[in-house]
């Protein structure tokens, strides 16, 4: 059994909107079986964790209660009885903050490990789909792998369970 898997959000679970921000559950559609990835994920890692970059927060955009209604929507979608995912940590700043937790820094990451403290590193990856994601991960020591619109959660899946 691995031990962690960290996931970002807009682009691995759901589809990124073009232009624009997903701020409710009306804007937020699974890629194409990512929901059966998760599900499936949970069965060979101790714990899935979520650290998503999320600044429309800070652009004003949308509120944090939105992004959390957001987030109860789609542990719901995922969930029948049981919780697939453990956290979801995310950074509500702008780019330009320079604040710690903005991936590819690594706030979200120790915040993290002091909720879990037994995280094990060595068996853990990150998936993500930006260069920002897989230098987070690098950072932090974990195993990386970058999914896009042809490499998708699911295919990591199928390519791990090999």
């Amino acid at each position: 059994m691995y031990d962690t898997l960290f996931l970002d959000r807009d682009g691995v679970i759901n589809h990124k909107l073009e232009g624009r921000y997903v701020t409710n559950f009306n804007d937020f559609t699974f890629i194409t079986k990512s929901d059966f990835a998760i599900k499936e994920l949970s069965k060979i890692f101790r714990r899935i964790l979520i650290v998503t970059n999320q600044q429309g927060i800070g652009k004003g955009i949308m509120t944090v209660q939105d992004l959390e209604q957001l987030h109860i929507y789609m542990e719901n979608e995922l969930s029948c009885k049981n919780k697939y995912i453990d956290k979801i940590y995310f950074c509500p700043h702008l780019e330009t903050s320079n604040c710690d937790c903005r991936k590819p820094r690594l706030g979200m990451f120790r915040k993290a490990q002091l909720d879990f403290p037994k995280i094990n590193i060595d068996r853990s990856f990150l998936v993500g789909d930006s260069d920002s994601d897989i230098l987070a991960g690098k950072g932090f020591g974990l195993e990386t792998v970058k999914v896009s619109a042809s490499f998708t959660l699911y295919d990591w899946l199928i390519e791990l369970s090999k």
